[in-house]
């Protein structure tokens, strides 16, 4: 991408999508929708867009209608990082802008890349710009729907930050088994990996990511707009 062109950066998730549009190089402006919210009609068809989609044809199918130019983030681009993933065609999108973007930052160190919205993702890129694969696993949403859908009598509740330990009640037990055990895997698979590769740099990214408390966690550090870093960095790899 010349250092003069606009580009639109679209991550199109499950529930949600995040719009940007970078300039120079540069993400300088960042919106987040819901689906029914977003309308495309406001937006400069002249300006190339970049995106990155997890759902169904019909969004799909407008983006390239409305943009005189599109670019689709797919397994079958150049990417800037060798892929040792055994089955990248099986590989989901989001987690190859995220890929992309651990690409693009501490370079020459081991990097991981902690994805936390309805899946808990992670993707890990070593030192010399490998991507080796990672996790999928629940999010935290999606523990406690499991829990109220796969039983006769459990409530659902709202997956959301405590640090209590023991529930008094059905609802404090949910709560807490909800959110502690997906807190305590994310930690305990962060200390695995630090085993291995113990100059690990860790960045954590995704709608859920504000309910997971840092603490005095040296070395994980909060990148709000990681996959849309990784768009960008595709869409540069391939101009």
């Amino acid at each position: 991408m010349s250092a003069q062109k606009e580009v639109y950066l679209l991550d199109a998730g499950n529930t949600h999508l995040k719009l940007a549009l970078a300039q120079e190089g540069v993400i300088q402006q960042i919106e987040r929708f819901t689906y029914p919210d977003f309308q495309i009609s406001r937006l400069d068809r002249n300006i190339p867009l970049a995106f990155s989609s997890v759902i169904d044809e019909s969004l799909r199918n407008t983006l390239l209608t409305f943009f005189k130019q599109t670019f689709e983030i797919t397994p079958m681009i150049s990417l800037p990082f060798q892929m040792a993933y055994q089955s990248p065609q099986t590989l989901g999108m989001d987690r190859l802008c995220n890929a992309a973007a651990l690409s693009a930052t501490h370079m020459g160190k081991d990097r991981l890349a902690i994805d936390l919205g309805t899946c808990i993702k992670f993707d890990f890129l070593d030192a010399q710009n490998n991507y080796l694969g990672g996790s999928i696993s629940p999010g935290l949403q999606m523990r406690a729907k499991a829990m109220a859908h796969f039983t006769a009598k459990l409530p659902e509740v709202v997956g959301k930050s405590t640090q209590q330990l023991i529930g008094t009640n059905s609802q404090e037990s949910l709560e807490i088994g909800t959110y502690l055990g997906w807190q305590k895997e994310i930690e305990g698979l962060v200390g695995a990996y630090r085993e291995t590769y113990p100059e690990l740099v860790v960045l954590l990214t995704g709608g859920d990511a504000q309910h997971f408390d840092l603490g005095q966690k040296n070395g994980i550090f909060v990148h709000e707009n990681l996959t849309l870093e990784g768009i960008l960095a595709l869409y540069q790899a391939n101009d």
